[in-house]
């Protein structure tokens, strides 16, 4: 048990520089998965535990990709590119595109276009 421990200890030691972006792709995802169920319940959808499973295997694949992409930037490039941050940007588009869409569906029109009418000016006309 020690062996295992040792090399989960090392794991987080090696992984603790990109924390922060895989705790923001995290919160994106939960994010999406709750709005996600409130929209579901709105247009009168069943909530499957098929969507739930989608979820945990969205989680593993991003965060592995992630991980995967700083490897890759610290060990092969020596930090030229930093494919972890690029990896984590496109993650993040998705879930972002996805979280304004449920938006959309609770809300009934879109959020982000009323968002722009709001804050145009009378210039705009």
């Amino acid at each position: 048990m020690t062996y295992f421990k040792s090399i989960l200890i090392s794991a987080f030691a090696v992984f603790a520089p990109i924390y922060a972006i895989m705790a923001s792709v995290g919160f994106l995802i939960f994010a999406d998965l709750i709005l996600g169920i409130v929209a579901a319940k709105k247009r009168g959808e069943k909530i499957k535990s098929s969507a739930m499973r989608r979820t945990v295997s969205k989680i593993l694949v991003y965060q592995l990709a992630i991980m995967t992409g700083f490897i890759c930037e610290t060990y092969l490039i020596g930090g030229l590119i930093p494919i972890s941050k690029l990896v984590a940007a496109v993650i993040g588009s998705v879930e972002i595109k996805s979280i304004f869409e449920n938006c959309d569906s609770i809300n009934g029109e879109p959020i982000l276009g009323k968002i722009i009418k709001k804050l145009g000016s009378d210039n705009d006309k």
